[in-house]
């Protein structure tokens, strides 16, 4: 089987020929291409045999009548035969093209599928789609080109077959070549020559099908041709785990030297550290080690053997990898953490997942162990899949262990019980830790510290720290600020400043905005037009003051910055409520929980709270006129339309330049503040810092508060059900702790 073979010579391939090649691709050949091979070969073969035998008949038929004529009905046989040639060479072209479109189309909707959430998270929904529809294109017009040139070709033989016939019967008729019929030869002949269109018509629309087969038998066997990974050790000794680097190089094909003549050395069940800046060959190292890549001179010893005379399943039986992003497999808990593991042992099973600290949210999964994960384990949480994966070298237990960024991607609390589950795990095994967290390898024996693939320093982390190096310019700026990146809180003007806990949030991206993740600044671009385009729209809004709406009261926006939670509703109610006693008549208005309300909407005490959001609730509460609409300005209309309202409030609404107004507030979360100070999407900001300076009133929550900023704190007094309207103490909520 083509299909079984392509896959099974994946696993023989060397990691460079997935470097090199898409992975969209490689799939496609599996699933698309060999459908050409094999139609090439059981259709094309079968037309051609049934259909070639019935013309080598026929024409045996023929020459057994006349030989002269039927040498005449062939004299268009080169022609023919040209044309199949040209035909030919056009269509196993297109073919090949058809191949490589085909492997975009599959590369970009494999992408599509496990980006998912990145896509929606950047709106890049129509962006995907474009793309996707120029492959898709591409792949269309390849077919039509190959289509028009395979129909194209057919008719042309068949009217040179037909001009053949016509030269047979006019001479067959005529007495130019001394050829007499008689009347039953003449019909047997011209019967038997009219018989040859069918076969030659079906023969030459084979073409197409051999030609496709052609260039994907082409392109799979060059795939079959490469060479397998370098697998000439056949020692299967047990290994300890004593590691040496002796002056070894690495350099890929195409480029300069990754490491240049490094040299190391690894006891048995010593735990080391490598660290350095991205691309100082931190990972190449270890990939070397379970020969992923070969080096390029120098040796790499395991016990004092080469790893080169290792057998490659002995040696990486022998090692266990955890990385940032594990590869979990759609199938099972107990299959994945026994990945690899036909027979799978209970005792062993359970004792891994324990170990990993993982047994907890396996048992409360309906099938424990039996419980399917999804594509890539995207049923679980990072930290349950990095777990799943600590379990899977737990029960391997493997002599030695490489840790790749093992906990990079991971939340705070969840490191926190990944950590503990890697120091079990390292126990008594050989141990090397790719890291860029403190956490991570300030415990270890011995730090290695790389730049530009050599090694500068080496030592423990108070040795290395006590030093004037790169380890100690690492520390400073990666493992915590560095003093010129520190700012002291202004002193507050007020008495009082509430202490507060650091909390992840839940979103990634909002959570990488915050903590100033570097990985931002690369979207600076769209951040800089996001801004010019935020200005200029704003701008326009003052020049030209028809453009708003302003009602004949005064209107008072309470709105953010950023994006995000602030506390803005706590705020409003707080002026509504001011207003309310010093004799105003307030009025709310808001565009409901996420702006996902479309009509305009009344919001009183009995509306449903499914139908508004828990933000409107709140403010029903105060039994003021409010409304709620996507649209600010058709509610500020209804509101002064049908309610005797002396002020406006608007619960957000900052950026919306079409409702006109008197008063801006600005509500900023104190211990957040602007996070990394850039405009959406690199950053929380709506707008640039600089429209601060236009506001009338900065509002701090929590603070501590700078320049003239107000302190606003808030502290949960109880709980209550917006539904029904029972209430709670916040004593007795088991999460009192985390409400701020």
């Amino acid at each position: 089987d083509l299909r079984a073979e392509l896959f099974q010579k994946l696993h023989d391939l060397p990691k460079s020929y997935f470097d090199a090649n898409q992975s969209g691709q490689l799939i496609n050949r599996i699933t698309f291409t060999t459908t050409q091979v094999s139609g090439a070969a059981s259709n094309a073969v079968k037309t051609f045999v049934r259909e070639g035998f019935l013309l080598v008949g026929l024409f045996a038929y023929l020459m057994f009548l006349n030989y002269k004529l039927t040498l005449l009905l062939i004299v268009t046989a080169p022609l023919i035969a040209l044309i199949v040639y040209v035909a030919g060479k056009r269509l196993k072209k297109l073919a090949t093209k058809i191949q490589t479109a085909m492997g975009d189309v599959t590369h970009i909707a494999s992408e599509a599928v496990d980006g998912h959430v990145e896509i929606k998270s950047f709106n890049a929904e129509e962006y995907e789609n474009r793309r996707f529809l120029k492959a898709n294109a591409s792949n269309k017009n390849q077919n039509l080109k190959l289509e028009a040139t395979g129909n194209l070709a057919t008719p042309i033989i068949q009217i040179l077959v037909s001009v053949s016939l016509s030269l047979v019967a006019y001479f067959a008729l005529g007495s130019q070549l001394g050829i007499s019929l008689d009347a039953e030869t003449f019909v047997a002949f011209f019967t038997a020559a009219g018989l040859m269109a069918k076969p030659i018509r079906q023969l030459s629309n084979i073409n197409i099908i051999v030609q496709k087969g052609l260039a994907a038998a082409n392109e799979i066997f060059d795939q079959l041709d490469q060479q397998n990974e370098d697998n000439s050790g056949n020692l299967e000794t047990k290994i300890l785990g004593n590691i040496e680097f002796k002056n070894v190089s690495f350099s890929y094909d195409t480029g300069g030297l990754i490491i240049d003549d490094i040299s190391f050395k690894i006891d048995k069940n010593e735990t080391i550290a490598i660290v350095g800046k991205s691309g100082s060959g931190k990972s190449t190292i270890a990939n070397l080690i379970p020969r992923f890549y070969n080096h390029s001179s120098g040796d790499v010893l395991i016990d004092g053997i080469s790893v080169n005379d290792y057998s490659l399943q002995h040696l990486r039986s022998s090692i266990s990898i955890v990385n940032q992003s594990p590869s979990l497999f759609n199938d099972t808990i107990a299959k994945n953490i026994a990945y690899g593991d036909d027979t799978i042992d209970s005792e062993k099973l359970i004792e891994s997942a324990k170990q990993a600290g993982c047994i907890d949210f396996i048992e409360r999964l309906p099938e424990g162990f039996e419980s399917e994960i999804g594509d890539d384990g995207v049923l679980l949480s990072g930290g349950q899949r990095q777990r799943l994966a600590i379990a899977r070298a737990f029960y391997k237990d493997s002599p030695i262990i490489i840790l790749d960024e093992a906990t990079s991607s991971l939340d705070t609390e969840s490191e926190l019980i990944v950590q503990e589950a890697l120091e079990k795990l390292i126990t008594n095994r050989t141990t090397i830790v790719i890291a860029h967290r403190l956490s991570t390898i300030e415990n270890a024996s011995r730090i290695i510290v790389l730049d530009n693939g050599v090694i500068s320093e080496t030592g423990t982390h108070k040795e290395l720290l006590s030093g004037e190096g790169i380890y100690q310019s690492l520390y400073k700026n990666k493992f915590e600020d560095s003093p010129k990146d520190k700012k002291k809180p202004s002193e507050s003007k007020q008495l009082y400043v509430p202490e507060y806990e650091d909390e992840d949030n839940a979103s990634f991206v909002v959570d990488s905005w915050y903590k100033k993740s570097l990985w931002l600044y690369l979207l600076t671009p769209f951040s800089l037009l996001f801004t010019y385009l935020t200005n200029r729209r704003r701008r326009r809004f003052i020049k030209n003051k028809t453009l708003s709406y302003k009602p004949n009261v005064p209107v008072i926006i309470v709105g953010n910055l950023t994006i995000g939670g602030t506390g803005k509703t706590p705020l409003v109610a707080y002026i509504a409520q001011e207003l309310s006693n010093l004799g105003y008549k307030p009025g709310l208005v808001s565009r409901g929980y996420g702006g996902k309300f479309r009509e305009t909407l009344q919001v009183t005490n009995d509306t449903p709270v499914k139908k508004t959001g828990d933000e409107a609730q709140i403010l029903a509460k105060l039994n003021l006129p409010f409304y709620i609409d996507k649209n600010r300005v058709r509610a500020v209309k209804t509101l002064v339309d049908n309610h005797d309202c002396d002020v406006i409030i608007s619960d957000d609404g900052l950026q919306h330049y079409n409702m006109g107004r008197d008063i801006e507030i600005v509500l900023i979360d104190g211990k957040r503040r602007f996070g990394n100070n850039l405009t959406f999407p690199a950053g929380p900001l709506r707008e640039s810092t600089t429209r601060l300076k236009d506001v009338d009133f900065i509002v701090n929550n929590s603070g501590p508060t700078q320049d003239d900023e107000y302190l606003m704190n808030i502290s949960p007094s109880k709980f209550v059900h917006l539904k029904t309207g029972k209430s709670y103490p916040i004593k007795d909520w088991p999460m009192h702790k985390q409400v701020h």
